[in-house]
């Protein structure tokens, strides 16, 4: 599969008026094209994690977030060391989603008593 970049960033420029529009879902669409296709960059797993968070949607999140690390460590090996930082900032986020659906778990856990 060729990847457009070209395409790929106009995805992230669209999906960014979205959500200044008040239309997460669109914006949704776009990014997970982008996460699809293994973008290089930061953009889309950013974004859709924070908006998966805000929708209480921890499956979604902690997904977008694996893919993002398996990215970054592609990107990181490589050839951008300066991708270093963020995989650590990803890999910080997936550790906090994991704990946040742990809790989670256990409060349901707790209320079926």
């Amino acid at each position: 599969m060729e990847i457009n970049e070209n395409l790929q960033a106009e995805r992230n420029l669209k999906g960014a008026e979205f959500e200044k529009s008040g239309n997460p879902e669109k914006a949704i669409e776009l990014y997970e094209e982008n996460v699809k296709e293994g973008f290089k960059g930061n953009h889309p797993y950013d974004r859709l994690a924070t908006i998966y968070k805000n929708q209480n949607d921890i499956e979604n999140e902690i997904r977008v977030l694996e893919k993002a690390i398996i990215v970054y460590e592609e990107i990181t090996l490589v050839d951008r060391i300066e991708g270093l930082p963020k995989l650590f900032r990803f890999k910080n986020r997936l550790e906090k989603a994991l704990e946040t659906k742990k809790q989670l778990a256990k409060q349901k856990k707790a209320k079926l008593k």
